[in-house]
């Protein structure tokens, strides 16, 4: 209880002296104060491993409570020395710690921890209408804040959700890494949304159509059939029905729009291609399908 309460009492104090220093100082943003607090933790990670002869591989809870919360001083210097889309990247990236510090010290609500704030991290990119607005439209095209805010935070889950680990005795242990490869996959599918998007904008904001230009509409379509053809090979290299049926729902979302939306602003010769590709396409898929998917005792009947 004591080395909770330090640990617990650390936060408190950070937050009182960020204000004080804030007040003080209105325009001064340093990420140097969190790094600080950082220190009183490495020393009591390094008396407990050292002094009191304490190993990680045991879990205990003190080098849990130490090692979590010099990790949460760490991801919060870049929220404090920038703003917006970097408090997301601090919560995500602590909770990717989190879940790598648990395969050192596999105490258990270290993972239910980083899992929470990866999860937090999603929503606030995924569930915030105003986090497209945060930045003006940059000059350059798919090299963006999306591509690093985004990017990151899927990259975070998915590898989480990876490295999870064992043992998963309860309801959330087990639904946790299904839950986090959901979200990133969502969010890489966001991105790729927005980069499109982003692209064929024109003026200071980002705006989302789909409609009244053949070269974006047929990129959506492009680029999600790609996606789902992505989450056919996943689900069977993983053998994971769910992702199958995933891929497959988003590609006949992607034939859906093709036929009944794209396809009706295109001349009579374009059409004839397009459909040509289509089928070609398809024939593909097909063949991976039937190869790889169907299990081997179906096809040898």
């Amino acid at each position: 209880m004591p080395w909770a309460v330090s640990s617990l009492s650390g936060a408190l104090h950070f937050w009182l002296v960020f204000e004080v220093v804030r007040s003080a100082y209105p325009s001064l943003r340093n990420g140097l104060l969190p790094a600080a607090f950082v220190l009183p933790y490495a020393f009591g990670i390094y008396y407990l491993i050292r002094k009191r002869g304490i190993k990680p591989a045991s879990g205990d809870a003190k080098l849990a409570w130490q090692g979590g919360v010099a990790l949460l001083f760490i991801s919060l210097i870049f929220p404090i020395q920038f703003d917006r889309e970097w408090i997301t990247l601090g919560w995500a990236l602590e909770g990717f710690a989190l879940i790598l510090l648990f395969r050192k010290i596999p105490h258990r609500g270290l993972r239910i921890v980083g899992a929470a704030l990866l999860c937090i991290a999603f929503v606030r990119l995924a569930l915030n209408p105003t986090v497209l607005e945060y930045h003006r439209r940059a000059r350059h095209k798919i090299w963006n804040w999306y591509l690093y805010a985004y990017g990151v935070t899927s990259f975070c889950l998915i590898v989480a959700a990876r490295l999870f680990g064992r043992p998963r005795e309860n309801v959330v242990e087990r639904a946790a890494p299904p839950l986090l490869y959901s979200l990133g996959a969502i969010l890489a599918f966001l991105l790729l949304n927005i980069e499109i998007a982003d692209y064929f904008s024109i003026g200071p904001t980002l705006t989302f159509s789909f409609s009244g230009n053949f070269a974006r509409d047929m990129s959506y379509s492009i680029a999600w059939a790609l996606f789902a053809f992505a989450l056919l090979l996943v689900g069977m290299r993983q053998k994971s029905e769910a992702v199958r049926y995933a891929g497959l729902a988003l590609l006949l979302i992607t034939l859906i729009k093709l036929f009944l939306h794209d396809l009706g602003s295109l001349s009579q010769l374009y059409r004839i291609g397009a459909f040509i590709g289509v089928a070609m396409i398809l024939i593909v898929i097909s063949f991976v399908y039937q190869r790889f998917l169907v299990p081997r005792a179906e096809r040898t009947r």
